[in-house]
């Protein structure tokens, strides 16, 4: 019986929530672009490279910051639109928040309020979508959510806690965990999406 002929199906039995494939019917290659700027946006953060394009091409910045990410992110709304939870407004928020986040790299001398909003504002939309898909799915789509908390609360709590407890920010193993961690977050999704 084809899921998609038939909307009466028991989405609850665990046969029907384990995804380890999400056809968002986007092709392969964007996909594999989008997972590769998520790559260099991550490489991007440990070098000197981010504080140079902020400074001389802050919209070449921007793109690489964003653009991966809000492609795996509409990827994973076309995807989930077929499934019994497709948590499609969350979705939508995360989307409209990094898009804003892109504005505010943009213009970050000019609005850095802006940015400030949009760094606060997207804990509450990532932890509850993470914590759905984690709770609703299981296989890579729960995987998937997990990494979505992970990351979130890696990236905001742990710099906090390394600036309290070792007094500083700039480490380059600090870096380098922030870097792994973005590295597995995209992988999670190419290989759920491709």
């Amino acid at each position: 019986m084809n899921n998609s002929t038939n909307d009466n199906l028991d989405y609850t039995q665990s046969a029907l929530r384990n995804i380890n494939h999400l056809d968002s019917g986007l092709p392969k290659w964007v996909i594999t672009a989008a997972f590769v700027i998520m790559v260099a946006a991550a490489i991007c953060t440990i070098t000197q490279i981010d504080s140079w394009l902020k400074e001389h091409a802050s919209v070449a910045i921007a793109l690489i910051n964003t653009v991966g990410m809000v492609t795996m992110y509409y990827a994973m709304m076309r995807g989930m639109k077929r499934l019994y939870r497709p948590l499609t407004v969350l979705w939508i928020i995360v989307l409209v928040l990094n898009v804003v986040s892109f504005i505010s790299i943009i213009f970050e001398s000019a609005l850095p309020e802006v940015s400030y909003i949009a760094a606060c504002a997207l804990p509450l939309a990532y932890l509850p979508l993470g914590t759905l898909i984690t709770i609703w799915y299981r296989g890579r789509m729960q995987q998937v959510g997990i990494w979505m908390i992970v990351r979130i609360l890696v990236f905001y709590l742990l710099p906090i806690a390394w600036y309290l407890l070792l007094g500083g920010l700039n480490n380059m193993f600090l870096d380098a965990i922030l870097v792994i961690i973005e590295l597995i977050y995209a992988w999670q999704f190419y290989r759920l999406l491709h």
